[in-house]
This record gives C-alpha cells, sequence and structure tokens, in this order.
C-alpha cells in the first residue's frame, strides 16, 4: 500500500544541497527581497555587513564571542532518506556534496554494514531543487515508480526512474497525486489523482495496464471519482485483491479526515462504484489496511476510534471486524513478515553464523511485527496475525521505526534526543531448542561515527513534564511531556536564551539544530502541547477546531514552566517552530487575550517563524491541504469570523517582541505570501519583523548553501535583535 502520505508540518533541517548559487549569492538573494520590496521598519532590519569586513569561513558561524563550525553537522554524516529493498538487494539513498543532493544506490548484502560512500550515482539530478517521495520497484521493468514534483511545489506527480542509467520519465500529469499501488504480479498499476487547485476537489481512482505499455497514460482507465461529495479519495491508500479484480481504498467522509472508511471497489464491474467496509461515519483517526493482510478471507487494518491505535481482523463472509490488541499507546508501523525463509534458503547460517535448519521449524510462517512509538521509547513486538497474541517483545530507548522488510528479515531506523542515527538489519527467527519461540536479531547496516557524534552533541538532555491550565475529567491538573535541552557550556544566568518549539515538540528524535544551538549556548524546549501525537487519538485531536487557541496557552505555560523551574525570564525565552508551528509563533507573539475566554497572554522575548501562515482563510484558498484547515481551526463557510480573530494578520499591532519570518519562494503548503503579507503588514505598523525569502525553496529549506544561510540568518537575528535585551 503505496500512500503518498503529506508530510509532517514541520520545517526539515536536511543536510541537502544546492549547486545553484555560491553560498554568497543564495545569501544576497535570500536578502535582497527581504531589503528591497519586503523591507520592515528600519529599527528592525538587519544590517548589511560592512563592506571591508573579513569573509566568513564557509561552515563557521560566530555568536557572542563562539565559533561554531557546521561543517560536522551538515556534512560530517552527509546522507538521509535511506530506502533500503531488501527483496533487490539494494538500497537508494541521498548524499550531500557540494555539487547537490545526489541520489545513490549500492547492493545491500544481509549482515554486511554499509560503506556510503562507496555508493554510484543515479543520474545527475539535484534534488534539493525538487521534492522526493519515495517510490516502489517494479519488477517487469527493474525500474521504480517515484512520486516527485518538477520545483520543489508539491505538485506530485508519478515518474519512471532508471537506476541503471539516471533516466528520469514523468508518466502522469495531474495536479496531485494522492496514492499509487502495484498489482500483485505488477501488471496494473492504480492510483488517486486529485483535479483542481481550489476546495472542492474531485479525485480520481486510475487503473493502468502495464502489460500494455508501462509508461502511456493512454491506457489509464478512469474507475470511480468522489466529484469533491460526501465521500472522497483525500490521501487514500490503495491495495489490490490477490486476484486483482477489486481493490480496498481509503476514504473520507464528510471532508472529515478522521472520519474514514475501507471502500471496496470492483474493477469488473461495467459501472464501478464502492462499498463501506467498516461503519459509515466512525472516527477512527487512524486507519490502515496492513499491506499484504488482504486475502480473500478478510485482512488486517489498524484504527483508533477507541483512543489509541490497535490492530483489528476483518471477516468478508461475516462483513465484521474482531479486536486483536488492546495498546494505549501508538503504533508507528505494522507489517506482514515470515519467521523464517523460504524452504529453498533454509540451509546454511544466519547472519550470526547459527545453522538455519537448526533454528527455524516453522518455516514461512506469517507473523505481525509491530512497533510501538512512546514519547520516550519504542517497543517492538512479533504477534500472532489470526489471534494478535504476543509472540516477541523488546523494549528500546530509541524512537524505532521500520524502513522495509521482506519475508523473515527487516531493516530499522533508530535514534533518540540523545543518540544519533543508527540503521539495523535484522532477521526473525526461532530458537534453537523451541521452535515456537520466535527471536529478533540485529546487525548494524550503518550508522553515525562515534567521533562524528561526540562532535555534534552539546546538549544535556532532561525530560520533562509541566502542568498547563486546564484539568482532567478526574480533577487533576493536566500534565504535559516535553524534553530541555541545555548547553553543556552553559553562558551566564542573565546571558542565557532558550528557545521553545512552538508545535509538534517532545518527540524523541535527534536534532541537529538543537546540538547546534546548544553549542551556540542556547538552550531549546521541546514540548508536547495538545494536538501532538504519542499521547493517544483524543489527546492528539484536543486542538481540532481550536487552531491558534488552547495549544497556544499550552506554550504559555512552558514558558512559565521555564521561568519556575529553571529561572529564566521572559524576555529570555522565544517560540519558534515551522508551518503550524510557524503560524503558533506568529500567534504566540500577537495572541489576544479574550481567546477562548482564558484572558491569556505572555511576553516572548522573540520568535522565529519558518513557512507560516499569518491568515488563515488566505491559507484555505490558496493551500494544497484545505481539509486541513478545516479539521484543525473550522470550516471557512460557516466560521469565518472565528477564523480572522485566529489570524496573526489581524493581530500585527499587539506584536512587541522581534520577530523573525522564514519562506522558501515555491512553497505550494503554505505559499509564501503568507509572510509577505505579514512582514508588509509589519512595516507599515512599524513593528519589529526580519523577512527573509529563499528564492527555489518549497515547504523546507534544502541545499548545502541554504541551510549555511538559514543558520546564519537565525544567528544575525539572535545577535541584533536579541542580545541586546539581555543587558
Amino acid at each position: 500500500m503505496k500512500s503518498i502520505l503529506y508530510p509532517t508540518l514541520a520545517l526539515t533541517f536536511t543536510c541537502a544541497l544546492s549547486a545553484c548559487a555560491t553560498q554568497s549569492d543564495t545569501f544576497q538573494s535570500a536578502a535582497s527581497l527581504n531589503q528591497e520590496s519586503l523591507q520592515p521598519s528600519a529599527a528592525s532590519a538587519a544590517s548589511d555587513p560592512p563592506s571591508d569586513a573579513a569573509p566568513q569561513k564557509p561552515y563557521v558561524v560566530e555568536f557572542r564571542g563562539r565559533s561554531i563550525d557546521l561543517e560536522p553537522y551538515v556534512q560530517g554524516f552527509p546522507f538521509s532518506y535511506f530506502q533500503p529493498n531488501i527483496e533487490q538487494q539494494h538500497i537508494l539513498y541521498f548524499e550531500t556534496t557540494e555539487r547537490g543532493k545526489q541520489l545513490y544506490i549500492q547492493p545491500l548484502k544481509p549482515g554486511k554494514e554499509l560503506d556510503l560512500y562507496a555508493g554510484h550515482p543515479v543520474g545527475n539530478i539535484d534534488w534539493s531543487t525538487r521534492n522526493y517521495w519515495g517510490g516502489d520497484f517494479h519488477k517487469p521493468s527493474a525500474r521504480y515508480l517515484i512520486a516527485a514534483d518538477e520545483k520543489n511545489d508539491e505538485r506530485i506527480n508519478l515518474y519512471w526512474l532508471d537506476t541503471a542509467t539516471g533516466a528520469l520519465e514523468q508518466t502522469t500529469d495531474h495536479d496531485y497525486i494522492y496514492a499509487y499501488e502495484f498489482s500483485a504480479d505488477h501488471t496494473q498499476l492504480a492510483y488517486v489523482a486529485r483535479h483542481g487547485t481550489a476546495e472542492p476537489f474531485n479525485a480520481c481512482l486510475y487503473v493502468r495496464d502495464l502489460s500494455k505499455d508501462v509508461s502511456s497514460p493512454e491506457t489509464d482507465q478512469q474507475i470511480l471519482c468522489d466529484n469533491g461529495g460526501k465521500d472522497r479519495f483525500t490521501w487514500s491508500s490503495i491495495q489490490f485483491a490477490p486476484d486483482a479484480k477489486s481493490l480496498i481504498l481509503r476514504i473520507q467522509h464528510d471532508g472529515d479526515r478522521n472520519t474514514t472508511n475501507l471502500a471496496q471497489i470492483s474493477l469488473t464491474d461495467p459501472k464501478p462504484s464502492f462499498q463501506n467496509l467498516l461503519k459509515r461515519g466512525t472516527r477512527h483517526f487512524q486507519l490502515s489496511l496492513i499491506r499484504d493482510t488482504l486475502t480473500e478471507e478478510g485482512f488486517v487494518y489498524v484504527s483508533a476510534h477507541t483512543g489509541f491505535a490497535n490492530l483489528y481482523r476483518y471477516d468478508f463472509k461475516t462483513r465484521k471486524s474482531h479486536t486483536l490488541t488492546d495498546y494505549k499507546d501508538e503504533i508507528d508501523s505494522v507489517t506482514l513478515m515470515k519467521n523464517a525463509p523460504q524452504p529453498e534458503t533454509m540451509h546454511g547460517t544466519s547472519f550470526d553464523g547459527t545453522p538455519r535448519a537448526a533454528r527455524l521449524q516453522t518455516a514461512g510462517q506469517p507473523v505481525l511485527t509491530v512497533i510501538l512509538q512512546r514519547p520516550y521509547e519504542s517497543e517492538i513486538l512479533v504477534l500472532d496475525p489470526e489471534t494478535g497474541s504476543e509472540l516477541y517483545r523488546e523494549q528500546s530507548d530509541d524512537s524505532v521505526s521500520l524502513y522495509d522488510d521482506h519475508n523473515h528479515a527487516g531493516v530499522l531506523r533508530a535514534s533518540s534526543v540523545a543518540t544519533p542515527f543508527r540503521m539495523d538489519y535484522f532477521e526473525l527467527t526461532t530458537d534453537s531448542l523451541d521452535a515456537s519461540t520466535i527471536r529478533l536479531t540485529r546487525k548494524p547496516l550503518a550508522s553515525v561515527p562515534r567521533e562524528l557524534a561526540r562532535r555534534t552533541i552539546h546538549c544535556n538532555t532532561e525530560r520533562v513534564s509541566f502542568p498547563t491550565f486546564d484539568k482532567l475529567p478526574d480533577g487533576t491538573t493536566r500534565m504535559l511531556h516535553g524534553y530541555m535541552m541545555s548547553p553543556r557550556n552553559q553562558p551566564e544566568p542573565e546571558q542565557r536564551i532558550v528557545r521553545i518549539t512552538a508545535f509538534y515538540g517532545g518527540g524523541n528524535y535527534f536534532s541537529n539544530n538543537a546540538q547546534i544551538m546548544c553549542e551556540a549556548g542556547v538552550a531549546t524546549f521541546s514540548p508536547a502541547p495538545r494536538g501532538s501525537s504519542g499521547f493517544g487519538a483524543e489527546f492528539a485531536a484536543l486542538n481540532d477546531g481550536d487552531l491558534g487557541g488552547d495549544e497556544i496557552i499550552d506554550i504559555f505555560y512552558a514558558a512559565r514552566f521555564l521561568e519556575s523551574q529553571y529561572g529564566y525570564k521572559p524576555h529570555q525565552i522565544g517560540v519558534f517552530g515551522g508551518s503550524h508551528g510557524g503560524y503558533a509563533t506568529m500567534r504566540a507573539l500577537t495572541f489576544p487575550p479574550h481567546t477562548n475566554n482564558r484572558n491569556e497572554s505572555y511576553a516572548f522575548g522573540f520568535g522565529i517563524s519558518s513557512a507560516g501562515f499569518s491568515d488563515i482563510l488566505t491559507f484555505f484558498e490558496t493551500s494544497n491541504i484545505p481539509d486541513w484547515v478545516i479539521l484543525e481551526a473550522g470550516d471557512p463557510k460557516t466560521e469565518a469570523d472565528k477564523l480572522r480573530d485566529r489570524s496573526p494578520i489581524n493581530h500585527v499591532e499587539r506584536l512587541q517582541a522581534p520577530l523573525l519570518l522564514i519562506h522558501g519562494e515555491n512553497d505550494s503548503r503554505v505559499p509564501v505570501s503568507e509572510s509577505r503579507r505579514f512582514a508588509e503588514r509589519a512595516r507599515e505598523l512599524d513593528r519589529p519583523v526580519t523577512y527573509v525569502e529563499f528564492p527555489g525553496q518549497g515547504h523546507s529549506i534544502n541545499g548545502l548553501d541554504n541551510t549555511l544561510t538559514y543558520y546564519r540568518t537565525i544567528f544575525d537575528f539572535l545577535t541584533e535583535s536579541v542580545v541586546p535585551q539581555l543587558h
């Protein structure tokens, strides 16, 4: 089931590269717009460096007498976006070089560590100039079908990628591809395409006969369209039935991305229609059919309709589901695997040297491998797919995710707030003495070198909980989770600075951004306000329809916690974030106390907003995710007044603290006009805003030069607008 899931709404700080300009060229082009048409008041503008200033070293930024070398962060481990393919025994990944963001491929051998520098380039495209959202390998043509765009604008289409020659061929031409999938024999391709650039969209299901012509859209058959009605194919996923005569499509009801269903669609009917398999109107919050579990008898799916994600088995004969698990945690991933190799590969030894025939007594038995995710740890479980009974469990302090699997083997990714990236190959085996006991054995594939980790870890990390303003049903105060990352080399108390993640904080993942700031003596507090994942569907839905409301007050209480527990003063505390977090930053600095009748406000010292939206109504009209706006903020047709009041653009006069706005010129998720208009309004009102725009960039800032420019921009802003407030 290949679904083009919309990326998390957060700025991505990657080690991407740009071949478009030198560092100085990029900085000038980003700054030129700021200095010309959108420059705020002179008092808030970043001053130009003196003409006789000494040239900056390529990777070094200066901040308050400290020299921070960015090279180990952006070039020390220059690899990202790993796509292992165990079945085909190769791995795709990106490498950062001065030439750009390059796609590489190399063999993947079980149990053998990778030399990532030994990869072979796939074509000569600089992927920092366009989006790449993964792909599936098509066996008959020995090519990848990938989801990508042309210019970082998220007009996602399908392309054939030949990893041998690097040739890239566009094979669909639609406004947006939601999902795509091959039939089991790879003779058919199904995909869902969105038509139109404004709500309501019309999404259609297409099927292509790959046995006739792999590349030509002329064989595409339009099966069914939703016509923007009550049952939509928005953010869908697809899976073919084993006989390829029907498929299961995830659909959305009544424009609510949480109210979803699994619909069966016959591909043989003259007038295809869909049949809902689950009860219509159920808010599943998370709903997905587990790949490869679909048979003539039924399938396994994930739903969080009870408040937490759990596994269910659906029976076609009875048209009913029965519960397999009862977790109170988040499910990160589920896959159907086998606990032994196929019979023809049972002889020989496993990668740990144990004879296979002695260990694997139940060859080919299917099992479900499940990864549970908590904000501070993960658990890997192996379950019986029929009963849900537990066959194996392993706890990890890292945040663990599954990259790929095939038969009895898989590849895991792991990291935490205190430990950088690691990738492991694993096998499911049975005990040599007890064939009913499953074991998971693993061996490293790749990791950040120990010396590099030493050079890039500069934070002391503490997991904390703190109270917010409201009560739980039992009368106790609601507590929120967070991570405090403090510099190992702290400035004097009156010189300290701390940033609060405005949204999507509290995750157990390693952040180069936070470590860079710690090296510079700037702390980062990463809380998980209401709406965050990791605490169940009900908590994640607490901010639905309340965008810019209580979620912002949670950030105020995070700031008060920093005051009471760490001794910070309000002028030392800033807020930052990207996309939703960029909006939350602007909202926090312009928050009207009357919101939700809470009479709340907080005098933050500064803000840094990346790719944020300032006007919810225009964001709804111009963004490629208007359904997200309806879910999180409300329906503009019926709640326009509320959405105007929740829009920072309408409260710019309340802005007192210095604010830095950063945006990519080609952003379609949050159009660049959202930051431009706020900067213009701030200039009119003589408010302290600095605006920097990145030409050619989309919703995230990519490219080595752009990444360096981004950090220089941040430190220049802190130096000129924040540090003077400390005296």
